[in-house]
C-alpha cells in the first residue's frame, strides 16, 4: 500500500507530462504536413522588417516577412530568412511547390 502512495503521484505526473509532449509533437507534425501540402503562385506586394526587443535580455531580434498576393486574390504573410529577404524585391513572383516548406523566386 505504501508503494502506491509514494509512486502513484509520480506515475500520474509523468503520464500527464508525456501526454503534453506527445500533443506538442503531434501539433508540430500537423503544421509541417499542412505547409508541405500547400501549392501556390503569387507576387510580393510588401516587405517588412519588424524589430522585437526581449524585455529580459534587451536583445533586439528581427522578424522578416513578405506579404504575397496569390493568383486567387488572397494575401499571405510569410516569414523568411535574411538571405531570401535580401534576394527578393517588391514585384517579384514567388512559387511554392507541393512538398516544399518554403517558396522559391520565379526567374523570368
Amino acid at each position: 500500500m505504501e508503494k502506491y502512495v509514494v509512486f502513484g503521484p509520480i506515475i500520474i505526473f509523468f503520464a500527464f507530462f508525456g501526454l503534453l509532449i506527445l500533443g506538442f509533437f503531434l501539433l508540430v507534425f500537423k503544421l509541417v504536413f499542412k505547409a508541405k501540402g500547400q501549392e501556390w503562385t503569387g507576387e510580393v506586394i510588401d516587405k517588412s522588417d519588424v524589430i522585437h526587443e526581449d524585455m529580459d535580455s534587451n536583445i533586439p531580434s528581427h522578424v522578416l516577412s513578405l506579404k504575397v498576393q496569390l493568383e486567387n486574390g488572397e494575401t499571405h504573410s510569410i516569414a523568411v530568412s535574411r538571405k531570401f529577404f535580401n534576394e527578393v524585391k517588391v514585384g517579384d513572383k514567388l512559387k511554392k511547390d507541393k512538398g516544399s516548406l518554403l517558396p522559391k523566386k520565379i526567374i523570368n
